[in-house]
């Protein structure tokens, strides 16, 4: 049996093949994602140049901060200071009310017609010594009020009790070195000693109070 063909028809090339069909996608094939969307885009400054290797970023220096001073406390020789002031302070005021009492007793006598009595006694005498005694007296109590003042400031580390301390201390140490250079009455050396005594108190306190007040301060 022969092969008949159509007239006009060729042969078909062995060569040529006829592109097959692609298969049919299968039903159980996972299907693909869709593309992300795209980022939006932002305007950004362009980053620093990087430092060379090994190089330290710059720091800002800084002063350190000041240390602050503690101011020392009272030292216990300027607390034996302000003991001495107030012990001082009080047998002054003993002896100004002593004072008003010896005032109170020459205007009693005054008055009583004892000073008539004594011959070349001017009339109102008794009046003036009356007068005289009572301001003493007055004297003696304030100048006593500031040593027991200047005391208490003192031992309450106050600035103000210093300066009374050291005021005070300075005038009655003039008064005691008059007093332990003026030879005594009946070459009694007592009084003297008394004078040098006191003369020694007061010396202790100006120097304590003006060199040995307060502690080293503390940093």
């Amino acid at each position: 049996m022969t092969d008949e063909r159509p007239e006009g028809t060729l042969p078909p090339d062995p060569d040529f093949a006829t592109p097959s069909p692609a298969p049919a996608p299968s039903w159980g094939a996972p299907a693909q994602p869709p593309p992300p969307p795209l980022a939006p885009i932002v305007n950004q400054a362009p980053a620093p140049p990087a430092s060379p290797a090994g190089q330290q970023p710059a720091v800002a220096w800084a002063a350190p901060a000041p240390a602050v001073a503690v101011q020392g406390g009272r030292t216990g020789l300027a607390a034996v200071a302000g003991i001495a002031l107030l012990i001082l302070g009080i047998l002054g005021a003993l002896i100004g009310l002593l004072v008003f009492a010896v005032a109170g007793m020459v205007g009693s006598l005054g008055s009583g017609g004892f000073f008539d009595e004594v011959p070349g006694m001017p009339p109102g005498f008794e009046t003036a010594i009356g007068g005289f005694v009572v301001v003493l007296g007055v004297i003696i109590l304030v100048y006593s009020l500031l040593y027991v003042i200047g005391g208490i400031g003192v031992l309450r580390s106050r600035g103000w009790g210093r300066v009374i301390g050291i005021v005070v201390g300075i005038i009655s140490g003039l008064i005691w070195i008059s007093a332990a250079t003026t030879p005594a009455p009946g070459g009694e050396q007592s009084s003297v000693l008394f004078a040098f005594v006191l003369l020694a108190v007061h010396a202790y306190i100006v120097v304590v109070l003006i060199a040995f007040w307060r502690s080293k301060a503390t940093a």
